[in-house]
């Protein structure tokens, strides 16, 4: 719970106090279930080379923090994992349209409840490759996104699309509605999620709230090799 707090703290501190820089971006999220599983992320996209024709070099950092619960015996037991990822990665914009891809190692640390035991604590180290296509519009938009973790050979990917419901003439606040769903998994584990989506830029930070009121997950065992 300690690192949760943390991790939500820093998440905050960062959204409200963005680096000084206009060059890049910083981009976060967090979700939480009622069973007080979450998942929180917070990242940065720096530009490192401009080339002609749309194409773009970036560096990219990004850490996340997972909590989920699992049965063993019978007994539901609670896991965190906590992960980094530094990565390279470039873009393409055709008018509209901007596509990107991004790879690098991902190192994780997974921490889990044992019967009868002390938690296990598990550090690994694997590689990570993204993928993303974006289409944007002042009237609506369109943002699908996947990616592959090769430890536990685990797939996400979203596809999202918002559109204008008020337009505002001043800073704030113009708000796009929309709908969102969302997979992941690997051989032990599944999910979908799916639900509406309201943003609200204010200048340069868009906010953005969902709710999901369909989620659906399938756990055969641990997310941990054992």
């Amino acid at each position: 719970m300690a690192r949760f707090t943390l991790f939500l703290l820093a998440t905050l501190i960062l959204t409200i106090f963005p680096p000084p820089t206009r060059a890049g971006d910083v981009f976060t999220g967090f979700q939480i279930d009622n069973r007080s599983q979450y998942f929180g992320y917070l990242g940065v996209r720096m530009p490192v080379l401009q080339m002609s024709g749309g194409t773009n070099l970036f560096v990219q950092a990004m850490t996340a923090g997972l909590g989920y619960s699992f049965k063993s015996n019978g007994q539901l037991l609670d896991a965190n994992v906590q992960f980094v990822v530094p990565s390279l990665g470039i873009s393409q914009t055709f008018g509209r349209w901007t596509f990107l891809a991004l790879a690098g190692p991902q190192l994780r640390r997974i921490e889990q409840e044992r019967l009868n035991s002390s938690a296990s604590i598990d550090h690994q180290v694997g590689a990570f490759a993204q993928v993303e296509a974006m289409y944007w519009h002042e009237k609506g938009s369109l943002h699908a996104i996947g990616s592959y973790a090769d430890l536990d050979n685990f797939f996400w990917g979203r596809l999202r699309g918002k559109l204008l419901a008020y337009k505002s003439d001043k800073r704030c606040c113009s708000t796009y509605v929309g709908w969102d769903v969302a997979g992941m998994g690997n051989g032990d584990f599944r999910a979908v999620q799916t639900g509406p989506v309201v943003e609200v830029p204010i200048g340069k930070v868009s906010s953005m709230i969902e709710h999901i009121p369909y989620s659906r997950a399938l756990y055969k065992k641990s997310l941990t090799r054992r």
